[in-house]
């Protein structure tokens, strides 16, 4: 049986998560850790303690009449540089209670496609 690090659960939702292929399952939030149990086995669950992740990075876009939009993305970098993508229709509030546990400076926006070019070719300053 699976054991959860959480000594309380305070937001649980349907999400996916994508480790080479899609795996379905669940999303939990508590205390101690982020937490994803598979629907088909949940022995094959993923735990993440909040000591362990460096920052979390959303989708976040922008609509040409200035509209600011939470997409269903997300990814979990870990402390030694891994990162781990997840989705939920509920990524929005899925992102606000990371935020209540790790705060404001870790949960960050995803680079987009042109910021990531961007900073390919863009020149280092000398000190």
């Amino acid at each position: 049986m699976a054991q959860s690090l959480n000594t309380k659960a305070d937001y649980s939702t349907e999400g996916i998560a994508y480790l080479g292929f899609a795996e379905y399952g669940k999303i939990l939030i508590g205390d101690v850790a982020f937490e994803f149990y598979n629907d088909r086995n949940v022995e094959k669950n993923m735990t993440f303690p909040w000591t362990a992740v460096a920052r979390v990075e959303g989708d976040v876009s922008k609509s040409l009449k200035g509209e600011v939009k939470v997409g269903r993305q997300f990814s979990i970098v870990l402390q030694n540089g891994s990162k781990v993508r997840f989705s939920s229709k509920n990524s929005g509030t899925v992102l606000k209670w990371i935020r209540h546990y790790l705060g404001n400076d870790k949960v960050v926006k995803s680079p987009s496609f042109l910021g990531t070019f961007k900073n390919v070719f863009k020149r280092k300053k000398k000190k």
